[in-house]
């Protein structure tokens, strides 16, 4: 958890609700292959390249779910008031195949079909690996009472693929 401290580079960033600038909860990095960007939230999140270290871990969470990854969202929550709102990572192109790497303070993690269903709530202590279908909302929630960091690293599978208007666009999914 330390490397990912020291050596990712972190950003602070903003949304837009009802006309006014709010900060991100949490702070946010990313890493992936050259040239492949992770959008979202109208932001643009491009790989540079993996980091030895973080190729490593790579290969172990891609082992340890089957799977293969070629680009990550590293959130860093410095204590249980950062949070991650309820969201669905549904974005187009996104496949459902996300493994969420646990590291730091245990938190609370919530599930749901959707807004109005019965949520479920599962404790992600450090070290755990979570295989996660982005179609389903999920959050997780504030600890005001934790002061301990957690970082949350969420490996996806994309690709780039030309849509119908012929541009490039990302299309995510493991590939067979």
């Amino acid at each position: 958890m330390q490397r990912c401290v020291e050596e990712l580079d972190w950003h602070a960033e903003t949304f837009s609700l009802f006309g006014r600038t709010h900060p991100v909860p949490r702070l946010i990095s990313w890493v992936g292959d050259p040239g492949l960007d992770y959008r979202y939230a109208a932001r643009s999140h491009v790989g540079c390249g993996w980091p030895a270290w973080l190729d490593g871990l790579r290969v172990l969470v891609g082992a340890a779910t089957g799977q293969s990854f070629n680009h990550i969202l590293v959130n860093r929550y410095r204590t249980g008031r950062d949070y991650m709102g309820w969201h669905r990572d549904d974005e187009r192109g996104v496949s459902g195949n996300i493994a969420v790497l646990s590291l730091g303070a245990e938190r609370r993690f919530g599930w749901r079909e959707g807004p109005g269903y019965r949520s479920r709530q599962l404790l992600l202590p450090s070290g755990s690996i979570l295989t996660l279908d982005g179609h389903w909302q999920h959050t997780l929630l504030r600890e005001r009472q934790c002061e301990a960091e957690r970082i949350s690293l969420t490996f996806r599978s994309l690709f780039n693929v030309k849509n119908k208007s012929g541009r490039q666009g990302i299309l995510a999914g493991t590939l067979a």
